[in-house]
């Protein structure tokens, strides 16, 4: 079978199973097996596949159509301009938690005096933490996870980029880890409410639930990070947590609660929705 023929079938095998683009999809499935970029994969479309190749790009396709998100078939997933290694054992990084990147770099490039200290709490993958050290060298950055086998996704992506000398590992629950009051702490923690876990997708359900659940009203990890952050913060730091838009209204009250005298804010995403709540201390 040719390139061409099987990219058709792929994309039709894909068609209606809840995907947004399955001839996209199928084509990165095709050139994920093939190893090619996307120019050299369309001039080679009516070259001849294995028969080896074929049979796994229609088992790929037959775990994507069964929900398995594309992330987890190829292994990668592109963050803030850098390529990811991504495994079932951590969150797939999405392009709304850049905002979180961005807002520590904007705070980090107005920042003088000693090294800037920032913690990555749930980094899963090291998505936030990698991309950060990547382009704030002078920062100083730890990345915490309860999960060890997320830890090591972290560290492989660290060594990929270049970082694994400045981006410390730490396991533990949130902020525990942490001994010394840092500059900055960011976070994208599981706010998925009990219904919203329900009625997910069937692709976002094959993503650890420990990096999405949180709790009936998807606050309960937000409640524990806020409690920890007052002896985790240097006076005059920052917090950026990530949170579903629905929660603004709660998540600034409770942050209130626990900072009566910070500046509590929000910033919107690309789409106008409030993405990230920021404490100033």
């Amino acid at each position: 079978m040719k390139s061409r023929e099987l990219l058709v079938r792929a994309t039709n095998e894909l068609s209606g199973r809840r995907i947004d683009n399955p001839n996209l999809e199928a084509e990165v499935l095709l050139r994920h097996v093939l190893g090619l970029q996307r120019e050299t994969f369309f001039a080679s479309l009516d070259e001849d596949l294995t028969a080896d190749r074929e049979t796994l790009v229609l088992e790929l396709v037959t775990q994507r159509a069964s929900g398995t998100p594309l992330a987890y078939l190829t292994g990668h997933r592109e963050f803030f301009g850098l390529d990811f290694v991504v495994n079932p054992s951590v969150l797939i990084p999405r392009q709304e938690t850049e905002l979180l990147v961005e807002k520590v770099l904007e705070l980090a490039k107005h920042h003088t005096g000693e090294a800037l200290t920032v913690v990555d709490v749930g980094t899963g993958a090291g998505a936030i933490a990698v991309a950060i050290a990547c382009n704030a060298p002078a920062a100083a950055v730890v990345a915490t996870d309860v999960d060890p086998e997320a830890l090591n996704v972290a560290a492989e992506n660290c060594r990929k980029h270049g970082v694994a000398d400045r981006v410390r590992l730490e396991q533990g629950d949130l902020l525990e880890p942490i001994v010394s009051p840092v500059d900055i702490v960011v976070s994208n923690p599981p706010y998925l409410t009990s219904k919203d876990m329900a009625f997910a997708p069937p692709e976002v359900k094959r993503e650890p639930a420990v990096a999405l659940y949180g709790g009936d009203d998807g606050l309960d990890v937000i409640r524990r990070l806020l409690r920890q952050l007052p002896s985790k913060l240097k006076a005059g730091g920052s917090a950026f947590i990530e949170i579903d838009p629905l929660q603004l209204e709660d998540v600034v009250k409770l942050a209130g609660e626990v900072f009566p005298n910070a500046g509590v804010s929000f910033e919107r995403d690309l789409l106008g929705l409030a993405r990230v709540v920021v404490i100033a201390t």
